[in-house]
C-alpha cells in the first residue's frame, strides 16, 4: 500500500482525541449506605459491566471513524497485486529520449536513434484511455516536445516519429530534472519516467545525483549493450594564432580512436575550399590519440575556410571537421619619424624584389613635420619611432585614427604624454648591467613563435637604456625585462590597439641591440600582424552563438547562412545592434557559414566554421548500476531481440484507490456508533 497524500496521516493522531474525552469524562463511583440488598447488589454489577463494553465498543468505532477519514485523505492505493488491486490504475509518462550525436551510431542491428525511437513508442502504446504522456528530447540542453502532460498518446508518437538526432553533445542531469518537474504536477498514483539513451559516459560528467522529486518510477532502457568502435578528429589547431599571407604554417590534426581495437589504414583527407589538398595514411592502437601535422600557405588575405575528412565509419558527423583561419596581408602601416627605413626595411624585407603583387605589410614612411598634413584615410596602422615631435594638429589626426577603430605601436617615449598612451613616462634608465626580455607569457600572440627562453637566451636583445614607466589603470603588461620594468605595454580603446615598447630603436651605441638582433624582424611582424588581426571567433561549437563587431554598420543588418544548406539562397537576417554588434544563435548544425554585411556601397563578407564537440565521439557508456544509482532508477525489462516487455510494465501499473471505500465504510461506522449512542442513552434515561 502506498499513499498520494501521505501528510495527511498526521490526520491519525486525531483519533485518539475520543480516548481523551473518554477517560476525560469518566464518572466516579459514589458509596452509598443501604440496608442489605444482597440480590439488587449483583444485579447493578451486571448491568454495569454490560454498560462499560457498550461504552468501550462505542469509543473503538469513533476512534475507528476518525482513523479512517485520516486514511481517506491520504489517498491510499494498493500495488501488491491483491484482488483488491487488480484494477490498473491511471498513469503518467514522461519519455526522455536521448537524441545527442552519438545516437547516430549504426551498428550491426541498426541506427540506435532509431531503435531508442521504437522503444520510447513501444512504451507510449502500452498506455490506455486515461493516461498522459509527455516528451523530452535530450542532449546538452533539453528540449521539452510537450511543456505538460498530454491525454493525446498519438500526437507524442508522432513526435517521436518525425524526432532525428541534432549534433549536440549530452548532458542528462537538465532533462531528467525537467522531467521530474513535468511529473510533479501529475496527480496519478502511477508516475513514470523512462531515460532512452546510449548512456555514453560523457553526458554523466560534472554532476553528482538528481533527486526523485516527482515520486516516480524511473526506468532506464540502453539501446545497446555491445561494444562500440569509433574514430573521430579531436580539433585542429594552427601552429600559431598569427597567419601572414604567403608565411608557411602547420595544421596540427589530433585524431581519436575511441575503441579497444586498433585501426589500420585509415585516411585522412585536408580540404580548401572544395580542393583536395593533401591525404595521409595512418593506423592506430586502441584508445590512442595521434597528432599529424600537414604544412600551408595562403596566398591571398581573408577568411579561408576548408576541412578535415576521415575515411566513414559506423558514427560519421565525428569525422569531419570545419576550419576558418584568418591570413592577414595588405596591411599598410605608416612609420613616422626621422629614421625609417630599417623600420620598412623590417617590415617587408624583400621591398622592390617582391616576388607577389601584394606584400603582406606594405610600410610608408614620413617624418613627424609632414605628419600633421599627411592623409591617413588608407593606412591601418601607424609606428611612430623615437619620439616624434607631436603637434597638436597630429595629436588631433591620432584621436581621430583611434576613433576609426585602428591601431599605434610606439617604440619610445613621445614628446609628452597623450591621452591614450598604455603608460605613464618617467626619468630614464642607464642599466650598468644589460637588460634582456625575460618575463613574457609565451602563448601570447606575438610571442608564441620564439622558442621558449630564446629571447633571454645568449642570442636575445639586450638592452642598455630604458624608461621608467607606470601603466595606465586599463593596460595590461605583455612582457618585462630582468628587473621587472615593463619592455611591451597594450591598451585597448574600443577596437584599437596601442602597443608600448619601452625602448628606443636609435642607431646609438649603448642604447639596444633589438635593431640588429635577428628576433627583431619577427617580433615587429608580428606587432603588426596582432593589431590588425579580427578579435572575432570564427571557430565555434555546435549551439555556441556566433558573435562578431561591425561599429560602422551599427542599426543595419548582417546576412547569414550555411554553405552547405539544400537551398543555398536561404539567409538569414541578423540585426546589427546600436554597439555594432551581431548575435547569431542558429549554428545547431556544423559546416561554414557565410557572413554578408554591406558597409558604403562595398560587400564585406566573411566566414565561420561551426563543429560538433569531440566529447561526444567517446561512446564507453558508464554502467547502468551507477547509472540508477545517480537517478534512483532501475533498468527496463527487454527480449533477446530488444523489444520492450510490455507486460511487465502493465503488472507494475496494477493498483486500486481505496479511499472511497474507506468513506464508505467510515459513514457505516458512523450510523452504527449513533445507532449505539443513542440506544445507550435511552437505557440510561430508563435506569434513571
Amino acid at each position: 500500500m502506498a499513499f498520494l497524500n501521505p501528510l495527511f496521516l498526521l490526520g491519525l493522531l486525531a483519533a485518539t482525541i475520543p480516548l481523551l474525552i473518554h477517560l476525560w469524562s469518566r464518572r466516579q463511583a459514589v458509596t452509598v449506605d443501604f440496608s442489605s440488598l444482597m440480590f439488587l447488589v449483583a444485579a447493578h454489577r451486571q448491568n454495569a459491566r454490560r454498560l462499560q463494553l457498550k461504552q468501550l465498543l462505542i469509543l473503538l468505532l469513533r476512534m475507528l471513524i476518525v482513523a479512517l477519514i485520516a486514511l481517506a485523505l491520504a489517498r491510499p492505493f494498493l500495488t501488491l497485486g491483491l484482488p483488491l488491486a487488480a484494477v490498473r490504475a491511471k498513469t503518467d509518462v514522461v519519455i526522455v529520449l536521448d537524441n545527442s550525436y552519438s545516437m547516430g551510431y549504426q551498428d550491426v542491428d541498426g541506427v540506435w536513434f532509431e531503435k531508442a525511437k521504437t522503444l520510447a513508442t513501444d512504451v507510449l502504446r502500452s498506455l490506455r484511455h486515461g493516461d498522459s504522456a509527455s516528451l523530452i528530447l535530450m542532449s546538452d540542453t533539453p528540449k521539452p516536445i510537450f511543456h505538460q502532460l498530454t491525454p493525446d498518446v498519438d500526437n507524442v508518437i508522432e513526435a517521436i516519429q518525425n524526432a532525428e538526432v541534432s549534433y549536440r553533445a549530452t548532458n542528462v542531469q537538465p532533462s531528467i530534472e525537467l522531467a521530474h518537474e513535468i511529473l510533479s504536477e501529475s496527480t496519478q498514483q502511477n508516475r513514470e519516467l523512462y531515460l532512452i539513451s546510449d548512456f555514453a559516459q560523457n553526458g554523466w560528467d560534472n554532476w553528482e545525483t538528481v533527486a526523485n522529486r516527482s515520486g516516480s518510477r524511473i526506468v532506464l532502457l540502453p539501446v545497446s549493450e555491445k561494444i562500440s568502435h569509433n574514430t573521430n578528429i579531436e580539433e585542429i589547431l594552427p601552429s600559431h594564432q598569427l597567419i601572414g599571407v604567403d608565411l608557411p604554417f602547420h595544421l596540427n590534426t589530433t585524431i581519436k580512436n575511441n575503441s579497444d581495437a586498433p585501426v589500420a589504414q585509415t585516411t585522412l583527407t585536408f580540404y580548401v575550399g572544395d580542393e583536395k589538398k593533401k591525404t595521409h595514411t595512418f593506423s592506430a592502437t586502441a584508445d590512442e590519440s595521434i597528432m599529424t601535422t600537414l604544412t600551408h600557405t595562403f596566398s591571398a588575405p581573408g577568411t579561408h575556410t576548408g576541412y578535415f575528412a576521415l575515411t566513414d565509419d559506423r558514427l560519421n558527423v565525428d569525422n569531419r571537421r570545419y576550419f576558418a583561419l584568418e591570413a592577414l596581408g595588405e596591411i599598410r602601416v605608416l612609420c613616422v619619424g626621422e629614421q625609417t627605413e630599417y623600420l620598412k626595411l623590417a617590415l617587408n624585407p624583400l621591398g622592390s624584389k617582391q616576388t607577389v603583387e601584394v606584400p603582406m605589410i606594405q610600410p610608408t614612411a614620413c617624418t613627424p613635420a609632414e605628419f600633421d598634413t599627411f592623409p591617413l584615410e588608407e593606412f591601418d596602422i601607424i609606428l611612430l619611432a623615437d619620439g616624434p615631435e607631436i603637434s597638436t594638429g597630429g595629436e588631433a589626426q591620432l584621436r581621430e585614427f583611434i576613433r576609426q577603430g585602428k591601431s599605434i605601436i610606439v617604440f619610445g617615449s613621445v614628446s609628452h604624454n597623450l591621452s591614450w598612451i598604455p603608460a605613464q613616462f618617467g626619468q630614464p634608465i642607464r642599466w650598468q648591467v644589460p637588460q634582456q626580455v625575460s618575463k613574457y607569457k609565451e602563448t601570447h600572440p606575438i610571442f608564441e613563435i620564439f622558442p621558449e627562453n630564446v629571447l633571454s637566451g645568449q642570442y636575445g636583445p639586450q638592452f642598455y637604456e630604458g624608461m621608467t614607466v607606470t601603466p595606465a589603470p586599463d593596460a595590461t603588461v605583455i612582457a618585462r625585462f630582468d628587473d621587472e620594468t615593463p619592455f611591451l605595454i597594450e591598451r585597448r580603446e574600443g577596437k584599437s590597439h596601442i602597443l608600448f615598447f619601452n625602448c628606443s630603436l636609435q642607431q646609438q651605441p649603448n642604447s639596444s641591440e633589438l635593431l640588429v638582433n635577428p628576433y627583431f624582424l619577427p617580433l615587429l611582424q608580428h606587432s603588426v600582424l596582432y593589431v590588425i588581426r579580427s578579435d572575432m571567433r570564427k571557430n565555434i561549437k555546435v549551439g555556441e552563438a556566433y558573435i562578431a563587431s561591425y561599429p560602422q554598420n551599427y542599426g543595419g543588418q548582417a546576412w547569414i547562412k550555411r554553405l552547405e544548406s539544400p537551398d543555398e539562397d536561404t539567409m538569414t537576417a541578423v540585426p546589427i545592434g546600436e554597439d555594432g554588434e551581431i548575435r547569431f544563435e542558429s549554428t545547431e548544425l556544423p559546416g561554414i557559414y557565410q557572413v554578408d554585411v554591406k558597409a558604403e556601397d562595398r560587400l564585406f563578407r566573411d566566414f565561420f566554421a561551426v563543429n560538433v564537440t569531440s566529447a561526444e565521439a567517446n561512446l564507453t557508456s558508464i554502467s547502468l548500476q551507477r547509472a540508477s544509482e545517480r537517478v534512483n532508477a532501475q533498468t527496463g525489462s527487454t527480449n533477446e531481440i530488444g523489444e520492450l516487455d510490455t507486460e511487465a510494465l502493465d503488472i507494475k501499473r496494477h493498483g486500486r484507490e481505496i479511499w472511497g471505500e474507506l468513506l464508505v465504510l467510515a459513514v457505516c461506522l458512523l450510523l452504527l456508533e449513533g445507532f449505539l449512542s443513542n440506544r445507550e442513552s435511552r437505557l440510561t434515561a430508563g435506569e434513571v
